[in-house]
């Protein structure tokens, strides 16, 4: 019975991360200078089309943040300059007609994309003027936040009138980010939240800050404790009042969410390397990747009549930055072939360089600012798959190869196949090993049990779209909360699962009043070329550093290889418990129907 189950688990897990034969084309066959050139195109359709005020004309505000974030990538991407005055010169004018890039009235995840536009822009030019409207932003999306110091005070938000919930599911609240600053609307988002994320740990990567760190610690831990259902699915909304509507879920299954969190996860692996980090990400793109709720069968992202600008964006982090193992790599890389053909082929018009919702189509003439940012996402973030810059290929060709290395590429796949075969009874006979030593120690008779693995459970080291509609759920809308699956075993006297809490010093001064040295929001002056903000960090509090966090760790954590490439693709590089926890998951998941109203939360 026990070799079944390893056989089961070694299939499951394979055919998880193997493109599914039912995908529309995943292959890649547009070279790297046409897909180069097919991005740029549709960069500039969509700059044509922007306002005096940098803004698509009737369309929401976010949007443009969106574009300038993806004109800074496409220079990332290809070694180049292209949109840099571009880019300065709208973040300029924005930066005019909004403080922070928000008002009192902007979603959260709206003013926030502008400052992770900021920031990739810092990334990619090293001018300090994008650093400085980056820090701007990330102070404002600090007020809307859950900090220690909120928690300190009571739960008192100074944006909200009533007490937020401090705790939920045995676990803190550090770390949430709510919808907006109406002061009666109680609702936590995930994209608010994942948004958050992505900036943070963006600044924390280009800054070395560790307050930048620990503030996208605190919200992928808030994500992953209290968002999460029990398909390690991203939930779009929590209810933080404390009263009967505190710690509930509200809102459809959107992949927004749950693309956010992959990308904030790629970005804190490539920051920290750690092992822990690495698999909570492999077990978010296995439940996103094949999710049946945002694709046709045919693998083509259809979300209520669209595509999905933030889960290919967190899928295309995560291939750029290599951040999984080589068998999920080439996965990943094939569903982004599958939206990129779609895309180039379905949703736009030959010479037009304008995409339509749907990317399964028909095409449209008509311009979307919406529309073509989503669509720019597919195409950005297909530039490396199978780049010359990328060691790892496209996943293979079905043409026949030449007739000249025929001989060479069977022998190559028996030995591949022979080095397989080894691998998997290895991997049986380490199984069988530690099933019999662990009932021993029992020493009793009892059924074979399967546990949540301790690996995957451990604690925690460590982009930008919208949301299918503008107002959140009312707190009447709020449904029955559904249990994220269990990480008690890893906490340890702290509620975080991914590091002590660090705060950063007292609510900052108003903008206008602040100095261009200080890390907190300013009205910065258009034409004067601000100079960087100081790299020291505000005071922190005597709470654990993650460092501290990681040596009281309940699970010790393997050293992520240096590169992940490297790894053997079929999974048997994951520990014999994480498979098996894998499978006990897939087998709870077969209970789960999506369509059903969550459960309620005991």
């Amino acid at each position: 019975m026990a070799a079944s189950l390893v056989a089961l688990v070694l299939a499951g897990y394979g055919a998880a991360q193997s493109a599914s034969p039912s995908w529309r084309n995943p292959n890649i066959t547009t070279s790297f200078a046409d897909r180069v050139s097919l991005s740029e195109a549709a960069l500039n359709a969509a700059v044509d089309r922007l306002s005096g005020g940098g803004q698509f004309n009737g369309e929401q505000f976010g949007f443009p943040g969106n574009l300038y974030s993806q004109m800074a990538q496409f220079d990332i991407a290809t070694n180049q300059t292209k949109y840099q005055s571009t880019v300065d010169q709208y973040l300029t004018l924005v930066s005019q007609s909004r403080k922070n890039f928000t008002d009192t009235y902007v979603s959260t995840n709206y003013g926030l994309n502008y400052g992770y536009a900021a920031a990739k822009a810092y990334q990619a030019y090293h001018d300090s003027k994008f650093l400085d409207y980056a820090v701007q932003s990330w102070w404002f999306g600090r007020t809307r936040t859950i900090t220690q110091d909120v928690l300190d005070a009571g739960g008192k938000l100074a944006a909200k009138n009533f007490t937020v919930t401090q705790v939920c599911k045995k676990a803190t609240m550090l770390g949430a980010v709510m919808w907006d600053s109406e002061v009666n609307e109680p609702s936590i988002a995930g994209i608010a939240t994942g948004s958050f994320l992505i900036l943070s740990a963006t600044l924390a990567e280009a800054t070395s800050d560790p307050v930048y760190l620990q503030a996208a610690t605190n919200s992928a831990d808030f994500i992953r404790t209290q968002l999460y259902n029990p398909r390690n699915i991203v939930q779009p909304f929590m209810s933080a009042r404390q009263n009967t509507t505190g710690c509930q879920i509200a809102g459809d299954i959107d992949p927004t969410d749950s693309g956010l969190m992959i990308e904030g996860l790629s970005i804190l692996y490539s920051i920290t390397k750690d092992a822990t980090t690495q698999n909570l990400l492999s077990d978010l793109l296995v439940a996103a990747i094949p999710n049946s709720i945002w694709q046709d069968g045919n693998g083509v992202l259809d979300y209520k009549g669209g595509g999905s600008l933030n889960l290919v964006q967190g899928l295309g982090a995560a291939y750029a930055r290599n951040a999984t193992n080589s068998t999920l790599h080439q996965y990943i890389g094939a569903y982004l072939g599958v939206q990129f053909n779609a895309v180039t082929q379905l949703a736009t018009s030959d010479g037009t360089n304008i995409y339509g919702k749907s990317w399964s189509g028909p095409p449209t003439s008509t311009f979307s600012g919406r529309n073509q940012t989503f669509a720019l996402g597919a195409l950005l973030s297909a530039i490396p798959v199978g780049s010359p810059s990328d060691p790892s290929s496209s996943p293979p060709s079905s043409s026949p190869p030449p007739s000249s290395p025929k001989s060479k590429t069977s022998t190559g796949a028996i030995v591949g196949g022979v080095i397989g075969g080894l691998l998997a009874i290895a991997a049986v006979v380490a199984l069988l090993w530690f099933l019999r030593r662990r009932r021993g120690r029992r020493g009793d008779t009892s059924p074979l049990t399967i546990e949540d693995s301790p690996q995957s459970a451990a604690v925690l080291q460590p982009f930008l779209g919208v949301p299918s509609s503008n107002d959140p759920p009312s707190t009447k809308d709020y449904g029955s909360t559904v249990p994220a699956a269990s990480i008690a075993a890893s906490i340890s006297g702290s509620a975080s699962g991914f590091g002590g809490s660090t705060s950063t010093s007292s609510q900052p001064p108003l903008p206008a009043v602040v100095s261009s040295q200080s890390r907190q929001p300013q009205a910065l002056q258009p034409k004067r070329r601000a100079q960087a903000p100081s790299t020291t960090s505000p005071p922190l509090d005597t709470s654990p550093s993650i460092s501290d966090m990681r040596s009281v760790n309940t699970a010790p954590v393997a050293a992520a290889p240096a590169n992940p490439r490297q790894d053997s693709g079929d999974g048997q590089n994951l520990p014999t418990e994480q498979l098996v926890r894998l499978l006990n998951q897939r087998l709870q998941n077969r209970q789960w129907d999506e369509e059903e109203r969550p459960p309620d939360y005991m």
